[in-house]
């Protein structure tokens, strides 16, 4: 009877290790739209993971399966996204000549919730001229998850490139070809 009893205390105590996963990551696809003068695209993201960089405490737990567009967690998303993925570029204020560098300010056009337990955040930020170099910050989920492994598919016009994010390994740079 005593084995049964510490089985079972050893296993309870195990139980929480068994759902936890050691490695993390997040997905996004961004293009410059030259037309709109804008970038767009997808940060997804594993939806409690998510829900626990944004509040370490876990009041947020399965609310992000049921928002609207109407809800607040929708602004906390948004300012998370711009903390922690950012573009920063050269534009030009007065002239066509680069003379300071803009970062970007994205908009949270919407969010999907799969089945599979993603989160997809659909982006925008206006951009009003880009020039090199640009500069990538991608360490969203990093301060709560050391492990996380961020990655980020960029396209300007036929130029496509990715990059992997690491805790330690920021930002990324790319370069614009006419």
């Amino acid at each position: 009877m005593l084995r049964v009893l510490f089985s079972l205390l050893i296993g309870f105590a195990l139980l929480p290790k068994l759902h936890a996963h050691e490695f993390y990551f997040a997905y996004a696809e961004i293009n410059y739209n030259e037309i709109n003068r804008r970038f767009e695209g997808t940060l997804i993201f594993t939806t409690h993971d998510l829900e626990r960089a944004i509040e370490p405490k876990g009041t947020l737990i399965g609310k992000f399966e049921k928002l609207d567009e109407t809800s607040a967690e929708l602004k906390r998303i948004e300012q998370y996204i711009n903390q922690h993925f950012q573009i920063t570029y050269g534009c030009a204020l007065d002239s066509n000549a680069v003379d300071v560098h803009c970062q970007s300010s994205f908009t949270l056009e919407g969010i999907v919730t799969q089945l599979n337990g993603t989160i997809a955040c659909y982006i925008s930020a206006p951009v009003s001229a880009i020039y090199n170099p640009l500069h990538f910050k991608f360490d969203a989920l990093m301060e709560r998850f050391p492990n996380q492994q961020n990655k980020l598919t960029f396209t300007y016009r036929n130029q496509t490139e990715t990059f992997s994010f690491l805790l330690y390994d920021q930002p990324k740079y790319f370069t614009l070809k006419p």
